[in-house]
């Protein structure tokens, strides 16, 4: 047996959870708690606003993939380590799983083989053929067990049953799942030195390969849509290719593994409704249920068959557009096909004794415990839930019940934010208590889009800063390298210029971009409104228009506790905008200080006579890149730069324009440190 792989396969994506079978792509999760929904083991944890998989305690059932709109979940890519291993000098074999004509449903088998004959595979093999391996290891094994078994087909279930359920691991048959046994019978035909990269509709074999009990056997592991892009990344047309057989050992009934109840039928079983030896569950929630039932009564028949997925020809590494009726009946059709060239006795399941399909599961218990009641009490407490009357079970936080949710809260996994009945009464409390025309509900989740706008671009911009920076600053060094050498040439002077001043540009944008992912703590400090107000003025408009007359309202004595640097950068935009809002117009500027009209606050002001906004554009000025100024004249970072700082300093900030007579903007602060405003946006 081969040792262990030369290297994990290769993410491309751009989840933060790197050594995940599944990750989350940071900035796209909009905490609609739907994986957590979707999770058979609850192996989500929410920091910072994302829904981040916890490694040691998923499965790898691919059900968060499936069910995000947002795609802000995926899988580890095999398709750079399949390259690799292409392109080595070890021979290749293609271990097809028996639902791929639920997937290449335009395909016939033999043009399939040779596509995968074409991509350089030097054998492609039916795991169908470990299928028919397993069914006569389980034929085996059964009459010396007690009790029920389950099978362990699935290694999803098996995942589940090690973290979740290990009083259950002495259940499952100690037999490998068919891929892992049609990679032993490819090495036991073809040689140990062949390397082996399966293919098929489950991102939980991804695990499996890397499990220490069978790890070495199958060096990668390929989901069908990521076959379909290794096609398309090669350039090969699937039904330009020449049509080619599977190569030996060949397959049996274990073509039908896909369906529910596959197993059963392929180990030649056959079930009686009235007097069931076997039982059959498929999807999650079932599978679940069963297992449950399993721990409490001894009952149950002979053997039970589990697949998370509704049927293999569902899982979650499949192409999207297909009904889950047409792809069993597209499964179904090609082992209709392939029983006319043999009786199903010459598909009876059989296979080479000497090699061994042995494994052992091992426990890895990860349930959670279940807290103190008085600390449970306290933690639904924190959102208004004092007696079981008050618990509405809603599932919108995810979690079945809010009890369930109240254990996730105390191991840290949930939070008590995701409780959306909570949130919204809040919000409307809040609204109410503090008597704000000015900020009803719908205005509240206008603030709550915005600052989940501002999150993503930040999160996003530590990453690409680094990327762009350094290609930046090369084009920035040779521009002025060639400016140099061609320093006489007149006719080229104007086009270097422009290339060296739009990098800066970029540059610049980046810069800003960086701001909104340095945006995480405030300084606070008392500082005099009046000096600050003086020291913008002398840094933004210092060489304004003579025609602009500047001026200052507010009392000395104002003062407000705020991070300098931070209000500066603020105060210093909204005078650079008035300016260029006047630009060729005559009029004031006026920056105004004054007490605002809750305890405790202060409001700030710049305004300005120059040509106003419409309706539509105030909605939109603090979304990033919204700008009215023509292109290369801002880039649409300021206002909404601006409205990241005030809200790290507990505050508002609003705008007021009418076209052709003007724009205010206000930013309302609390004075003091002590005094912070109850913010409706958290």
């Amino acid at each position: 047996m081969k040792g262990l792989m030369n290297a994990a396969p290769v993410h491309e994506g751009r989840g933060e959870e790197s050594g995940n079978v599944i990750s989350t792509v940071l900035g796209k999760c909009r905490r609609c708690f739907t994986c957590v929904r979707a999770c058979p083991a609850k192996a989500i944890r929410f920091e910072q606003g994302q829904a981040r998989v916890v490694e040691e305690r998923c499965i790898a059932c691919g059900n968060c993939v499936v069910v995000c709109a947002q795609h802000a979940k995926e899988y580890r890519s095999g398709l750079e380590k399949t390259l690799e291993l292409l392109g080595g000098e070890q021979p290749v074999a293609a271990l097809v799983a028996p639902s791929f004509p639920a997937e290449f449903f335009e395909l016939d088998a033999q043009r399939l083989v040779g596509a995968l004959r074409k991509l350089g595979f030097a054998y492609v093999v039916e795991v169908a053929h470990g299928a028919d391996l397993v069914s006569a290891a389980y034929q085996r094994q059964m009459p010396h067990r007690k009790g029920p078994c389950i099978a362990s087909a699935c290694p999803a279930v098996n995942e589940y049953i090690r973290k979740y359920a290990p009083h259950l691991v002495e259940k499952l048959i100690p037999v490998v799942s068919p891929m892992i046994a049609t990679a032993r019978a490819v090495h036991a035909v073809y040689g140990e030195h062949v390397r082996c990269v399966f293919m098929g509709p489950c991102v939980a074999k991804k695990r499996e390969a890397w499990d220490p009990q069978v790890a070495g056997e199958v060096d990668e592991v390929l989901t069908f849509r990521e076959v379909r892009s290794l096609f398309e990344r090669q350039g090969i047309v699937l039904d330009q290719q020449q049509d080619s057989d599977f190569d030996p050992p060949r397959a049996g009934l274990g073509r039908l593994y896909p369906l529910v109840g596959g197993l059963l039928k392929a180990m030649g079983h056959e079930r009686n409704l009235l007097q069931p030896e076997a039982i059959v569950i498929s999807g999650h929630q079932e599978t679940l249920e069963v297992l449950g039932k399993l721990s409490g009564d001894e009952s149950f028949a002979s053997l039970i068959e589990p697949l998370m997925c509704r049927g293999c020809y569902s899982g979650p590494g499949m192409s999207p557009g297909r009904q889950r009726f047409e792809r069993k009946q597209a499964v179904v059709a090609y082992v209709r096909e392939q029983m006319k060239r043999g009786s199903e006795q010459d598909l009876a399941p059989s296979g080479d004794e000497s090699i061994s399909l042995s494994r052992v599961f091992v426990p890895d218990e990860r349930r959670l415990a279940e807290p103190p009641e008085a600390e449970l009490r306290r933690i639904l407490a924190q959102t208004n839930k004092f007696s079981p009357s008050d618990e509405l079970n809603c599932g919108a936080c995810g979690y079945a019940t809010c009890r369930e949710k109240a254990v996730a809260v105390y191991h840290g996994l949930a939070e008590d934010a995701m409780c959306l009945p909570f949130m919204l009464e809040a919000a409307e409390r809040v609204c109410e208590e503090l008597k704000l025309p000015w900020l009803e509900l719908r205005e509240v989740q206008s603030h709550l889009v915005n600052s989940e706008k501002l999150v993503s671009l930040g999160q996003m911009a530590a990453g690409i800063a680094h990327e762009l920076n350094n290609p930046l600053g090369t084009i920035l060094l040779y521009a002025g390298i060639l400016r140099k050498k061609l320093g006489n040439r007149e006719d080229l002077r104007h086009d270097l210029d422009l290339l060296s001043d739009e990098s800066q540009r970029c540059k610049r944008i980046i810069g800003s971009l960086l701001d909104f992912a340095r945006q995480n703590r405030v300084k606070l400090e008392s500082e005099k409104v009046a000096r600050l107000f003086r020291d913008a003025v002398e840094t933004s408009l210092a060489n304004r228009d003579p025609n602009l007359q500047v001026r200052v309202e507010v009392s000395d004595d104002l003062q407000v506790e705020v991070d300098r640097d931070q209000l500066r950068q603020v105060l210093d935009n909204l005078c650079k905008n008035a300016a260029e809002a006047m630009e060729g117009r005559q009029g004031h500027i006026v920056l105004r200080g004054r007490d605002g009209p809750r305890e405790g606050t202060v409001i700030l002001s710049v305004s300005d006579q120059g040509c106003g906004m419409s309706k539509e554009a105030q909605d939109m000025i603090f979304q990033p890149f919204f700008t009215t100024k023509r292109i290369g004249k801002g880039t649409g970072l300021g206002l909404p730069i601006a409205y990241g700082i005030i809200k790290m300093h507990h505050g508002r900030i609003w705008v007021e324009s009418e076209i052709g007579v003007g724009t205010t903007v206000f930013i309302e602060l609390p004075r003091h440190r002590a005094q912070v405003a109850r913010s409706v946006i958290e």
